[in-house]
This record gives C-alpha cells, structure tokens and sequence, in this order.
C-alpha cells in the first residue's frame, strides 16, 4: 500500500505475529514465507553468535536460503546473487578441480536441455567450498528423495531442486554435528 512503516511494523517476526500476518495500515494479507524466511535468518545468525556454526557456515546457509527463495519461487537462479557469494567464497578459501566440474556441468546444462537447470551445479559449486565430493554426492542423494517424495504428492511437472539441495545439505551438517 505504499504506507511508510512505523518503528514497530519493523520489528522482526514479533510485528507479523502482532498483526496476523497483515498489514497494519490496508489489512493485506503478508505471507507466511517473510516470517519463515526472517525466522529462518534469525536462527542462522543465533548459531554463528552462539558458535553452534562458523561465520562461513552460517554464511553458506545464507546462500542456501537465498537461492533456495529464488529457485522456489521463478524456476530460476539468479546469477549476479551465485557470482556475489562465489567472489565472497573464493576470496576466503582455495579453489579446487571439484569446483571446476559443476561449472563446466553448469555450462553443458545451460547450452544444452538437460532437464536440470545450471543452478543446481552451480549451487553445488559453492557448497563444494564446504563439502567433499562424497559429502555432496550424500546431499544429492537426499535432496532427490526429498524431491520424488514431494513429486509423488505434489504432482509438479516441474520441479525446483536447489530447496531440496539445502534440505540435504542442513540434513547432512546436522547429522556430521551430532556425530
């Protein structure tokens, strides 16, 4: 509606809660997703504060739930975002051959109908920052039954792969944490 906010709609996950999911000012409706998504932030930033994650794992998690946004959302992936955190992660850590086969998997999947979008590789190119090869074959693993389980119910025709990827990735993190 175009209405400045107040001081009080700026607070996070309380004004949504306070509102019922409105607006203050012309009762619209606001999505669930802002306040999963502010939740979801809040307890990224709760883990690297409390040291539960690294700063460069909670910032890996950033990215998987950035690119998890966009992907659900448009069946896409937006590149400048992938380039931002690439230039971000490369600057922090070596680059190695593994990163060089999701890009060129990239490429091949951006030239030709692959029937997997080059988001999903170049997603796993980043996380190859994190992860071994054997650990990110573990995620793909995941991700695809996460993902045939949600085709089998949800009958999509098309399906967006990189939220199943960061399903997998948390799934995994999770499981080597508690270990």
């Amino acid at each position: 509606c175009q209405h400045r906010l107040g001081i009080f709609d700026l607070v996070p996950l309380l004004s949504q809660l306070f509102l019922r999911g409105r607006c203050r000012y012309c009762k619209t409706k606001i999505s669930f997703l802002n306040f999963f998504t502010e939740l979801i932030c809040g307890l990224i930033f709760l883990s690297a504060f409390l040291h539960f994650t690294s700063v460069t794992q909670a910032l890996s998690f950033l990215f998987c739930l950035v690119l998890s946004l966009f992907d659900a959302k448009n069946h896409g992936f937006p590149l400048l975002v992938w380039g931002g955190f690439a230039v971000i992660f490369f600057l922090i850590f070596p680059f190695h051959v593994t990163m060089l086969c999701w890009f060129f998997l990239a490429l091949l999947a951006e030239c030709f109908p692959l029937k997997i979008g080059a988001g999903d590789f170049l997603w796993l190119f980043i996380l190859s920052y994190f992860l071994s090869f054997i650990q990110l074959v573990e995620v793909i693993q995941i991700a695809s039954v996460l993902g045939l389980l949600w085709y089998v119910f949800k009958k999509e025709k098309e399906l967006a792969f990189i939220p199943f990827l960061s399903i997998g990735y948390l799934i995994l993190f999770l499981t080597l944490r508690i270990h």
